[in-house]
């Protein structure tokens, strides 16, 4: 809906920036175990160092589509937090957020579900009753 809103009107949102939050911070490594809880595998989750993931990105980025950049490596480096408090982007014009869209976050706790539950092994229905 966010990139609707500035599609939409593009002349309001040049040369500005839109901060998209949600209602809370997760790391990367919190974000897989909340998604192979849900779908229910259980992969080794190792935490390597960025500059070596970066020398097997310097690799991978000439695949004829690359999962893996060096430039994705940087960004996945970096912490996206809020740099203000909501009063904070409330006393400024400058910067966006999804408030000044009219538009308000989805806890992801409330639509993950939804749309991974597809990539278990049997689906949900292999922990309902009376499908097997």
């Amino acid at each position: 809906k966010t990139i609707n809103r500035i599609i939409d009107d593009p002349d309001k949102f040049e040369g500005r920036r839109v901060d998209v939050f949600g209602p809370q911070d997760y790391s990367y490594k919190e974000l897989a175990k909340f998604v192979y809880d849900i779908t229910g595998l259980d992969p080794v989750l190792s935490e390597i160092p960025a500059p070596v993931v970066k020398y097997a990105a310097n690799v991978l980025q000439y695949q004829g589509e690359p999962h893996l950049t060096p430039d994705m490596v940087d960004l996945m480096s970096e912490d996206y937090l809020p740099e203000m408090t909501p009063e904070g982007y409330d006393a400024q014009s400058q910067v966006f957020t999804m408030k000044d869209l009219g538009l308000e976050a989805t806890p992801i706790e409330k639509v993950a579900f939804k749309y991974l539950h597809r990539y278990r092994t049997g689906g949900h229905f292999i922990l309902a009753e009376g499908y097997h």
